[in-house]
């Protein structure tokens, strides 16, 4: 039975080779190509013989040795061929021939494919072609869209440095402009989408000088002037290099994702030489003007904190982005997936740091080398009548009753009877701690009380004092309270406090 098998099979490939050879001589196109298609002369052979799928695999390739009209479909159905026949590495073969030829990624959804989809092979093609997303993807994406919304929000809120907030939005957009595209690229959306192939290389040269020019606008008085512009000249430079690159049609653009696009003028290594040497360069511009203030402004400390935190979180950025970019290339061996997420998660940071910063401190985004207390109280208090020769005096009754008097003693003390005793108004009272001592009520209030509370603590060398005594003296009705403002203050526990009291004066008579 298997005899009379291969002698039908043999004979098909010699019919199907004379067949062939009269088509090739006498049956051509002005192109030269055939007119005959291989799946009319299968149709026509199967009408008297049963054709298995091997056969069929067989002709399909030797159907390849010709040049042919119809070879680009002749890679589609070995593709399928070879999935139904369990044969991966064939199977990655063609498909990968006839994604490249017809940009069409629908093979993969066959139901074929399903006998190979525990295989290394089909692991790479999906990977590679078919669309998915994982749980980073959706929390990259989630920040990229905060990102959006931030600086849409941004750009509508009243009160605020115009200069200031134009250079933060262009930053924060910067950042989730390339998440985004990141996302579309890993998650093969891109594919659905191609003319977003690049696009954040358009701002790749933006992020230093958006970051050192939101620095400046609210760390020096100066107005931003035409010489400010200078700065967004390389990206001009930039723009003009990938405009070729941005012209290309959609099917192009899709042929460069797959790296079969003929013209490649290595704009991915232009993009990344570019990018880090102008992230390095105002790095260095941006240290100046982040810690060269604090130097010479002790009082915008609070703001200039965040400042720095931003700093530190942007040059984390740049390290991860050198470290990725040489890996990518090749300068420090195998790359692994692991860089890409530092650099996202690094940008990821800077984008929820910045939107948490601007919700629950919205004036950083006012004029910074203003005092911080000055910003925060100069329109609320500006039509109080209150003269300076009333605000000391009423500063040092103040000074006098806290110091001398103790009435933070008081567990039942508030604003109105401090205004009371200081023979003034509550608002002329909440001024004064405000302006003078930098501070709210409740924060002067604490800190007196929990220097009074140290003051007994250190005294208690032999920790006879119970915590919850020391609580009532000072004026706190119960023992939550005075741990939570006494770590606040002390960053320790009572407790904590104690011991390390204890052991200190352990050491002490030790000695």
């Amino acid at each position: 039975m298997a005899n009379k098998k291969n002698i039908r099979f043999f004979f098909l490939c010699f019919i199907f080779s004379l067949i062939s050879n009269a088509i090739e001589t006498s049956g051509k196109t002005a192109n030269g190509f055939n007119t005959k298609q291989i799946d009319s002369l299968i149709k026509e052979r199967s009408a008297d013989h049963e054709i298995t799928k091997l056969d069929l695999l067989v002709l399909y390739e030797d159907a390849l040795t010709v040049e042919r009209q119809d070879s680009v479909e002749i890679y589609k159905k070995l593709a399928v061929l070879n999935a139904e026949l369990e044969q991966p590495k064939d199977t990655y073969v063609y498909t990968e021939k006839y994604i490249n030829n017809t940009l069409d990624f629908s093979i993969l959804k066959d139901g074929s494919y399903h006998n190979i989809k525990n295989t290394a092979e089909y692991k790479k093609l999906n990977d590679k072609y078919i669309t998915h997303i994982d749980l980073f993807d959706f929390i990259y994406f989630y920040v990229a869209l905060i990102g959006f919304f931030f600086t849409t929000t941004l750009i509508f809120r009243k009160k605020t440095n115009r200069t200031a907030k134009l250079f933060i939005g262009g930053f924060v957009i910067a950042n989730s402009i390339f998440i985004l595209e990141f996302v579309l690229y890993v998650t093969n959306y891109q594919y659905q989408f191609p003319h977003t192939y690049r696009m954040s290389a358009a701002a790749a040269l933006l992020f230093g000088p958006f970051l050192h020019l939101y620095f400046k606008s609210v760390t020096e008085s100066t107005k931003l002037g035409l010489k400010d512009l200078i700065h967004f000249f390389p990206t001009v430079i930039l723009l003009l290099f990938l405009a070729p690159l941005y012209m290309l049609s959609a099917s192009d653009k899709v042929r460069m994702m797959l790296e079969i696009h003929p013209s490649n003028l290595g704009y991915d290594l232009v993009i990344f030489i570019s990018k880090i040497l102008s992230l390095m360069l105002y790095a260095i511009f941006m240290k100046k003007l982040v810690f060269g203030q604090i130097k010479k402004d002790a009082s915008t400390y609070s703001v200039e904190k965040w400042k720095i935190n931003l700093y530190r979180i942007h040059i984390a950025y740049v390290t991860s982005y050198l470290i990725y970019g040489l890996s990518v290339f090749g300068a420090l061996g195998s790359f692994s997936s692991i860089m890409y997420h530092l650099q996202l998660g690094a940008m990821c940071i800077i984008i929820v740091y910045i939107a948490y910063m601007a919700y629950v401190q919205p004036d950083i985004f006012n004029n910074a080398h203003v005092p911080l207390m000055q910003r925060l109280f100069s329109e609320k208090y500006q039509k109080s009548g209150l003269t300076d020769s009333l605000s000391r005096e009423l500063k040092e009754s103040l000074v006098k009753l806290l110091t001398e008097e103790k009435i933070y003693k008081t567990n039942n003390i508030n604003l109105d009877m401090l205004a009371e005793k200081l023979n003034t108004t509550r608002h002329n009272t909440s001024q004064i701690i405000n302006e003078h001592f930098e501070m709210n009520f409740f924060e002067l209030i604490n800190k007196f009380r929990i220097k009074e509370a140290t003051d007994l603590l250190e005294k208690d060398t032999h920790g006879n004092l119970n915590i919850i005594d020391v609580a009532y003296e000072v004026g706190y009705n119960n023992k939550v309270t005075f741990n939570k403002a006494f770590k606040k203050e002390t960053t320790f526990t009572p407790s904590e406090y104690i011991n390390a009291k204890l052991q200190e004066h352990k050491q002490v008579n030790s000695k």
